[in-house]
């Protein structure tokens, strides 16, 4: 598939694998400010300007971007991943070892999220998200503040609601979300489940790239006893926390994440 990107800056590549319901435009404050690389910050499949599939499996993400790595005749790239784009960039990382210089996660760990009940509150999470946005007939609405609305009273978190209306857009005088919904519905458990380090026991440890964990302070995203499946998989890897941050990270503190990444 061909994914949708945008380039910032000249210099050695630097790609950009943003999270669920994301797009490379939450990334654009970071990669203007990041000075001496090619940045290139892309759309996954079902996600922002790329194209629908009725696929959203990890398998076809990595495919999509070992694609764009030949489509822009990337030799070798520096390569970063937030969330679902960091469980994305770490299956790369595995799969395509010779075509990376470095390796940073933002906020996930390599593991089934399906596997502990406190783990789990993350899929109940976007399980809530997908059916909320799912039930709403965007069709019956001409106001973008109308649909606002419907969110404010069942998406009560107000930087997830404005993070979701992110996708909201008119086309043909009609409102549609960027996101494919029903896709990403269906194959929200393979997404909360997949990339897990169980699954890549024939190939670990990993230690010919560096390697980098950005974790917010205040996510649960990445727990204490995550640091020995991260240091399991990748044994030289090391942790960076930004202080009062949330799973949003890069958004929250942009100038302490372009710090710590660069």
């Amino acid at each position: 598939m061909n994914l949708y990107y945008r380039i910032e800056g000249e210099g050695t590549p630097l790609v950009i694998l943003h999270g669920l319901y994301g797009s490379s435009d939450n990334w654009m404050q970071i990669a203007r400010m990041i000075k001496g690389y090619q940045v290139i910050a892309v759309d996954h499949r079902n996600h922002g300007a790329s194209p629908h599939s009725t696929d959203n499996h990890f398998d076809d993400m990595v495919s999509d971007l070992a694609w764009l790595f030949h489509e822009l005749e990337i030799e070798k790239a520096h390569l970063l991943g937030h969330s679902m784009g960091g469980k994305v960039a770490i299956a790369f990382a595995l799969d395509y070892p010779e075509k990376i210089l470095s390796l940073t996660v933002a906020d996930i760990t390599p593991k089934n999220y399906l596997r502990t009940p406190a783990s789990a509150i993350q899929y109940d999470f976007h399980k809530k998200i997908l059916a909320v946005l799912g039930s709403i007939d965007l069709s019956l609405f001409s106001s973008r503040k109308d649909i606002e609305k419907i969110l404010e009273n069942q998406l009560p978190e107000k930087f997830v609601r404005q993070f979701i209306l992110k996708n909201l857009q008119r086309k043909d005088k009609k409102f549609e979300w960027k996101i494919n919904v029903p896709v990403i519905s269906e194959n929200l458990e393979h997404i909360i489940e997949g990339v897990d380090s169980n699954e890549y026991l024939d190939r670990i440890p990993i230690t010919n790239y560096p390697v980098l964990f950005i974790k917010g302070e205040l996510s649960k995203y990445i727990q204490e006893e995550d640091k020995a499946i991260i240091l399991k998989m990748f044994p030289d890897s090391k942790m960076e926390i930004i202080k009062n941050a949330t799973h949003f990270l890069h958004a929250e503190k942009p100038i302490e994440f372009e710090q710590i990444l660069t």
